[in-house]
């Protein structure tokens, strides 16, 4: 008999009125029995309680084990108590069941219920019966009342109305319990809710939503011809041809017949910039279609009177467009290896409308004539055997015909035009301003290639519009750490002219090793040198070199220079040294090469050569003083003096001896020493006065006797032997040979020497004073 709950309730006298009081239990009133009292207050006057009013547990008399509550609703956020009632007394049940409020009941401590996925929740009792573990349990439920929103009829058949709204966004709806629907009275599930007749005027519609934690009712006033929403066309088809294709389909209401509508497209996934209006339209057309292309289309209508919103889609339909003429292919000219090489870029699908076939190379020469090719799809690139201003076309081909000509004129060789200049990187590419140039015919076309592997056919450019006076930016599939060369042509009616061309890299990197160390004592200094780092390993512009000194063992540093040139001296003292010497960049420092020497000690250098001078100087005293002391026995040992010859007689001073020599030619010796004993030479050569005295005539001459013919005289001439007092010089003359007289003698006198064929000249003397005859003596034959 626990008082649970007490209030006071303020009422007005009547008679005639039935009073209603309500009061929920905090806990089930099964769990247990209550009882209920009341007694009414006057001002002052307080009346008496009337008898208990008992709503009996089932506590009282239980069959079994029960839970309560079950099978009931309850709100989301709700705080429920849970009774355990026991068959017997002596029943215990285990937590949570831990409260006890009569003889066989437990309860539990309140339990706050969230949402969580599940609407259902079970509860269970468990209790010991006996030896063994028993139980019992309750289910309850938990949700939301009824709170749907935004009643909407419309007309899909315009014959009929169909309703729809939008149920609670709160998560949690009953599953057991479901929320029943009614729309003007009429029974209906939500999604399938709708009457089966329209009127063509305005409308209210009711709905009314209920499950057993509330009701909710929502209402809609329309006409239902301004609430038109058409259903989705069928058996939708296709013609398509190169620019353009009809689409065509059906209704399935008649209704549709002489209904305005507007229709739209969805063009491979994106509305069609187009709509299309008419009274039951059953077909439209696509233009400015790609030739050659795949597409998908859908088609969707609604009311063109009073729009209010588009209709269902109708199903996909796959159609491609047919080939048509390709698009003009973009031409440039390469020069490569001293061959010129016109190139075309390849046409994407978009551009070749079709299948390309091939390409036709039409080959003008600007003093008459031509050359045709056709080459195979595949080919971007065709040798031009001469470059002198010819004009090359370039079409390509596929089923469809042949695309527009494109035209470029061979240019002279432009690597000499201009000369070549460094562009930095910007942004991991190049960056070149168009304002410096003016506009040109057709724009500027700016090439670019690898500056070291060059390839046939590897240039790539891009075409500026006429009078761009922006910004030309290339960064994408560029290669890090190559060299660049990058051109700037102006495009005219005539031949492009180079404008620019710079080398640069579009990201530098760490450049290879420098080559060729090398190193030489200098003095105090050492001096180092290298080779420049092969072009094609640079990888950026080489900024300069570090040189880095360490002594040799250790890899203690002892001197670290930065230099730009391929040199560098180096004041150490003397030791044993590694050099290592490696070149950087904007991208970092390459790999170093090492070179180890020796620093010699430059004092002991110059003591060295001092001593070894003064040494060999001394040396060569020494000597010179022996030779001059000793240089009349050097002289009697190295030039022995040779004995003068001795003549008896009296000679003369005057003489000529001449020797026969081949193909008519005889060679005449001046003789100033001749016996006078000999009258017979001397007489016969008396009045022929060949020489004077005064004459400067070289010591011999040669006479040609083979023009003219003469008669030949023989003088006796006797051994010299005689008249030579020395007998080691005493010679023996041969026999008199014949000698020819010479008439009208000519001499062909030359002033340099002409040697004579197999002959040995003999020396004469002129002058019997300085006359030192010869160990050995040849024949003479006297003229």
């Amino acid at each position: 008999m626990s008082r649970v709950h007490s209030e006071t309730i303020h009422v007005m006298p009547n008679k005639t009125t039935f009073y209603h009081w309500k009061w929920t239990s905090p806990i089930p009133l099964q769990c247990t029995s209550h009882s209920v009292r009341l007694r009414h207050r006057d001002q002052l006057y307080v009346g008496e309680w009337t008898p208990l009013y008992t709503y009996n547990g089932q506590d009282l008399n239980p069959v079994e084990a029960m839970v309560y509550p079950r099978d009931q609703v309850f709100m989301i956020g709700s705080n429920i108590t849970f009774c355990c009632i026991m068959e017997t007394v002596s029943n215990v049940p285990y937590p949570p069941f831990g409260i006890q409020i009569s003889n066989r009941t437990y309860i539990t401590e309140p339990i706050h219920f969230y949402w969580h996925n599940e609407s259902t929740t079970d509860i269970e009792c468990v209790f010991k019966k006996g030896s063994s573990d028993a139980s019992e349990g309750a289910s309850v439920f938990i949700g939301y009342p009824p709170d749907d929103q935004n009643l909407t009829c419309i007309t899909r058949d315009l014959s009929s109305v169909e309703c729809h709204w939008e149920r609670s966004t709160k998560k949690a709806q009953l599953i057991q319990r479901e929320t029943k629907y009614k729309l003007n009275g009429r029974d209906c599930t939500f999604g399938q809710c709708g009457l089966p007749a329209m009127t063509k005027q305005v409308t209210k519609w009711t709905l009314v939503a209920k499950n057993p934690l509330g009701v909710k009712t929502l209402t809609d006033i329309a006409d239902p011809t301004h609430r038109v929403k058409m259903r989705a066309p069928i058996q939708i088809s296709h013609v398509a041809y190169a620019r353009n294709v009809t689409l065509r389909w059906r209704w399935n209401e008649k209704n549709y017949a002489s209904f305005p509508m507007i229709c739209a497209v969805k063009l491979n996934g994106n509305f069609y910039k187009e709509h299309f209006s008419g009274k039951g339209l059953l077909a439209l057309v696509l233009k400015n279609l790609q030739p050659f292309t795949k597409y998908t289309a859908q088609v969707r209508c609604g009311s063109n009177e009073s729009f209010y919103e588009w209709g269902s889609w109708s199903e996909i339909t796959e159609f491609t467009t047919k080939e048509d003429n390709p698009e003009a292919v973009d031409v440039w000219i390469q020069y490569f290896e001293q061959n010129a090489y016109v190139l075309w870029k390849s046409l994407t699908p978009q551009q070749s409308h079709g299948i390309l076939t091939g390409y036709n190379i039409t080959i003008t020469n600007p003093k008459g004539g031509s050359q045709f090719d056709i080459i195979l799809n595949t080919q971007l690139c065709y040798k031009i055997n001469e470059t002198n201003g010819q004009t090359i076309t370039v079409q390509a081909t596929n089923s469809a015909g042949l695309s527009p000509p494109s035209t470029i004129i061979a240019p002279s060789y432009p690597d000499n035009e201009v000369s070549i200049s460094h562009i930095n990187s910007s942004n991991g590419g190049f960056e070149i301003s168009l304002e410096e140039y003016r506009c040109s015919t057709c724009g500027l076309v700016v090439e670019w290639f690898l500056t070291y592997n060059k390839s046939q056919c590897g240039v790539e450019w891009e075409r500026i519009p006429k009078c761009d006076r922006g910004t030309w930016n290339k960064s994408d599939n560029l290669k890090p750490g190559e060299r660049y060369t990058v051109s700037v042509y102006a495009c005219s009616n005539d031949a492009p002219k180079l404008l620019k061309r710079s080398e640069g890299y579009a990201i530098e990197e760490k450049p290879g090793k420098v080559e060729n160390l090398t190193g030489k004592n200098n003095g105090i200094t050492i001096e180092l040198s290298w080779n420049k780092v092969p072009l094609h390993l640079q990888k950026g512009f080489i900024q300069g070199y570090n040189v880095t000194t360490l002594l040799s063992g250790s890899e203690k540093i002892i001197n670290n220079t930065v230099t730009k040139e391929h040199k560098v001296n180096l004041k150490l003292d003397p030791g044993s040294y590694i050099f290592r010497v490696s070149a950087f960049t904007s991208g970092g420092e390459g790999d170093y090469t090492m070179f180890k020497m020796e620093k010699e000690n430059f004092d002991q250098v110059i003591a060295a050569t001092i001593v070894g001078c003064s040494a060999a100087a001394l040396v060569f005293i020494i000597i010179t003083v022996l030779c001059y002391r000793k240089r009349k026995w050097l002289k009697k040992l190295l030039y022995p003096d040779i004995p003068e010859p001795k003549l008896a007689g009296k000679w003369i001073t005057k003489g000529i001896y001449c020797t026969q020599m081949t193909e008519g030619y005889v060679k005449c010796d001046i003789q100033e020493a001749q016996s006078s004993e000999h009258p017979a030479l001397s007489e016969s050569l008396h009045g022929l006065d060949l020489i004077s005295s005064n004459s400067k005539v070289p010591a011999h001459f040669y006479i040609n006797f083979s023009e003219s013919p003469v008669e030949v005289l023989y003088y006796p001439v006797e051994k010299l032997t005689s008249i030579l007092e020395n007998p080691s010089y005493n010679l023996t003359m041969p026999e008199p040979v014949d000698v020819p007289q010479i008439s009208n003698l000519t001499l062909e006198m030359q002033d340099d020497y002409i040697p004579a064929p197999n002959f040995d000249q003999n020396n004469l003397v002129k002058d019997s004073e300085s006359y030192k005859p010869q160990s050995t003596c040849t024949d003479e034959k006297l003229l």
